[in-house]
């Protein structure tokens, strides 16, 4: 007759041990030696270091939190907020998407902002300084002429139009390299900038878009093939300042890589939806503790207090140009009803 007696009584010890164990794997050093709550976010993909670094995990968990984020492009994120605690877009007008089609908890709250930049390389600034397309302000910052190039596209500008061009002798089109407006805030945004310098010309803007071809739904995505692949992959690429701040301090700039700021260029609110009431407990713990802003600082983004960021700043030196102290003359970040409108006519035009 078989002994069962003593094996129920181990399996009911494992059972124990490992509910124990899984308990206390569970727990982290949260106030007063607490409990770490698990969070999850969406997020804008050019915020994805910023939540992995491990000096901000440490930070939450000071507080009682761990956040596990998922990148998103922004305007994508509108169909995916099942199931998380917050939303974090790239500007307010995404984030007001988001809030209009989910089930919001809280109001919205700003976190940081960063202004749309182009990355880009030396020698091509050189170029587009020489075709007219760039100059270097009084400040020493790079300004790319939005409206100088849409009149260049609309005319077909190609590299090998430029003259006495060794650089890049390639017959393309002059063009920065983007999203797509309708998966990512950027895009949407540079979409709202160009919408501006040519008085409401869609087709003109539709085309700086559609002669790219094929192109990412994040705005990493991008911003990582440029710093692999260089100008074989584009001499000029859209991003957030940012994405390139961020790189700068955190792994260093290659031989003549450096940044151009469109001219008018707009500012974007990265901005919180929080979808649970512990998601309304960390977007204002990210929103007002200054180590966590201190360490967005360090990943490149422009937090309330300019003294954060000056010091970061004050560290990026793309070849030989410079980073804005602060932006002046941005254009307004567009409200929700604007932006749907714009990319909803934009849209068709692609088509």
């Amino acid at each position: 007759m078989k002994r069962t007696g003593p094996l129920i009584v181990l399996v009911l010890v494992l059972v124990v041990v490992g509910a124990v164990a899984g308990h206390l794997l569970g727990r982290g050093a949260g106030p007063g030696g607490g409990d770490v709550k698990q969070l999850t976010a969406i997020v804008g993909s050019e915020k994805q270091p910023f939540f992995d670094d491990p000096a901000v995990k440490a930070a939450l968990a000071r507080h009682g939190w761990a956040v596990r984020a998922d990148a998103s492009g922004s305007r994508q994120m509108v169909t995916r907020t099942a199931g998380y605690d917050f939303a974090f877009p790239s500007s307010k007008a995404a984030a007001e998407e988001v809030r209009r089609h989910a089930d919001p908890k809280g109001e919205n709250v700003v976190v940081f902002s960063s202004p749309l930049a182009v990355a880009t390389f030396q020698p091509i600034v050189d170029l587009l300084g020489s075709a007219k397309l760039a100059e270097r302000d009084s400040a020493r910052v790079w300004r790319l002429n939005l409206k100088a190039l849409v009149d260049a596209n609309r005319r077909s500008l190609k590299w090998t139009d430029i003259p006495g061009n060794t650089t890049r002798p390639v017959a393309q089109n002059v063009l920065v390299a983007t999203t797509r407006p309708q998966d990512s805030n950027s895009a949407a945004m540079f979409a709202a900038l160009l919408d501006e310098v040519t008085g409401g010309d869609l087709g003109a803007v539709a085309k700086l878009f559609t002669d790219q071809g094929a192109v990412d739904t994040t705005s990493e995505e991008p911003f990582e093939s440029y710093l692999r692949r260089g100008t074989d992959f584009a001499p000029m690429v859209l991003i957030y300042e940012a994405q390139f701040v961020d790189h700068a301090v955190n792994q260093g700039l290659a031989d003549g890589q450096t940044v151009l700021y469109p001219t008018p260029t707009l500012t974007c609110e990265h901005t919180i939806v929080p979808l649970s009431p512990d998601g309304v407990t960390v977007a204002k713990l990210l929103a007002s503790d200054r180590e966590l802003q201190r360490l967005a600082a360090q990943h490149g983004f422009r937090t309330a207090d300019s003294t954060l960021t000056a010091p970061i700043f004050a560290k990026v030196r793309p070849a030989d140009a410079a980073l804005p102290d602060s932006i002046a003359g941005a254009v307004p970040d567009p409200d929700y009803d604007t932006q749907h409108s714009l990319l909803a006519k934009l849209e068709e035009k692609m088509a």
